[in-house]
């Protein structure tokens, strides 16, 4: 009972340190970063691109906002931002009520004000991305730590506060045009295949 207690305490003031925004700047994309990225992955998808195709982070949120369906992501707004060595910060906006509503500790979502249950929070995740090469080939994004708002959580919670079918994004099918992939600051770098490894 002590533990229960305790759960939902800290769920409470968790809560409040939830409804922080996080301390980074969302990015503003363009019609025109949206276009060129559209462009660079057509030339990916038919297998016309012959050297390195390089996606600014600009270029690949605008992407994701005009071409992304919601339905395939379990928060509204996503926001991506690009690391050295592969590293990716996701970031999404979702209803507090939803959050609490779908995690185990659903009960806490009474001890809420209801003014605060409508209100969106920041889902923040820092992931390593993996290129995973092979028939299915794939890039496979490793989360490492999670936030909401100001309150970090464990990597594990994820799966614990999110359906994990909504989670289907960090694994991401590639076609056989890509060859490799590599995520530096502010850029990611894709590979083609060439004709000959395609044979």
């Amino acid at each position: 009972m002590l533990g229960l207690l305790a759960v939902i305490g800290t769920s409470v003031w968790g809560t409040s340190r939830a409804l922080e925004d996080p301390a980074l700047i969302p990015p503003r994309p363009t019609a025109e970063d949206a276009a060129h990225a559209q462009q660079k992955l057509v030339r990916l998808i038919r297998g016309s691109a012959t050297e390195p195709v390089v996606m600014s982070e600009a270029e690949l949120n605008a992407f994701i906002s005009r071409n992304l369906d919601v339905r395939d992501l379990p928060f509204d707004r996503p926001m991506v931002f690009l690391h050295d060595g592969n590293g990716v910060d996701i970031l999404g906006q979702i209803p507090l009520g939803r959050l609490l509503a779908e995690s185990p500790f659903g009960a806490a979502a009474e001890l809420v004000p209801t003014r605060w249950t409508s209100h969106p929070v920041w889902l923040q995740m820092w992931a390593h991305a993996q290129f995973e090469p092979g028939p299915r080939r794939q890039l496979r994004l490793d989360v490492r730590r999670v936030a909401v708002g100001q309150q970090r959580l464990p990597a594990l919670a994820l799966r614990v506060i999110l359906d994990p079918a909504r989670l289907r994004f960090l694994r991401m099918p590639l076609p056989d045009t890509v060859a490799d992939v590599r995520i530096q600051s502010g850029r990611i770098v894709i590979r083609p295949t060439s004709s000959r490894e395609r044979i």
